[in-house]
């Protein structure tokens, strides 16, 4: 099993505590003053991803793109493998444990989105290319994959799933 203390970065960030599927609380950092990412590509991301929860169209989609914010925002904190993530954010449909994590990502996120809007660093979304064609859902499924932390992982039903 995968432990919080050692599994912490150089560069580790104080924030919320969140109790993922494992039983121990993750600290997720919190929004900062002035967003410091190590590379600029960070940054853009980290943006992309608060838009992707602003556009949300329902709660699957929203539930989606939180929970892509929560492991964005977890691997800033942590150095964690495919299956560490897969380990830590997988919880049993319909539990208790997963009513609680969907709170906490749908806080973790309101969070963030709050505090760019109130320092005026929310910069109308971008359009990408086809994004009318796909939905957000998938846009974000492909956003999981194609990242890598949950390919593995990632269930393609509704049984055994993550967070939708």
């Amino acid at each position: 099993m995968v432990d919080e203390l050692s599994s912490r970065r150089s560069r580790f960030q104080p924030g919320i505590p969140i109790c993922l599927a494992n039983d121990q609380e993750w600290i997720f950092p919190a929004p900062a003053a002035d967003s410091e990412f190590a590379v600029e590509s960070a940054e853009a991301e980290y943006l992309g991803l608060i838009h992707v929860v602003q556009e949300a169209e329902d709660q699957s989609e929203r539930r989606l793109a939180e929970l892509a914010l929560a492991i964005f925002l977890i691997g800033l904190n942590y150095e964690l493998s495919s299956t560490d993530l897969a380990n830590l954010f997988t919880f049993q449909p319909r539990s208790q444990k997963l009513t609680n994590s969907q709170h906490a990502f749908e806080s973790l996120a309101r969070d963030h989105i709050l505090s760019l809007a109130r320092r005026g660093k929310l910069p109308l979304p971008a359009p990408s290319p086809g994004a009318k064609r796909r939905r957000l859902g998938r846009r974000v499924l492909a956003w999981l994959r194609g990242r890598g932390p949950m390919r593995k992982g990632l269930p393609s039903s509704r049984k055994g799933e993550a967070i939708s």
